[in-house]
């Protein structure tokens, strides 16, 4: 059983990037390096998925600091384009 120490969060970690790899319209799906790529970010979750993670959080407070007013009652929101 200690094996799913390591293969469960290399699953979670390889399940992000391909999930990430997929939503990324300008990359090539059928390029060999991409896929290594995504294949050695599974691999070395232990460096990758607390990075993944710290971005993740750091793009979530910044979009609920986004949200709030400050002192002079100006509203900062992100803009959005079409």
């Amino acid at each position: 059983m200690s094996y799913l120490h390591y293969v469960l969060p290399a699953t979670l970690t390889f399940l992000i990037a391909v999930y990430a790899f997929f939503r990324d319209t300008e990359a090539s799906k059928g390029s060999i390096l991409n896929w290594t790529f995504v294949l050695v970010t599974g691999l070395l979750w232990p460096i990758t998925l607390p990075f993944i993670i710290w971005k993740k959080l750091s793009t979530f407070l910044s979009l609920g600091r986004a949200e709030h007013k400050d002192e002079l009652g100006f509203k900062f929101r992100q803009s959005h384009t079409i």
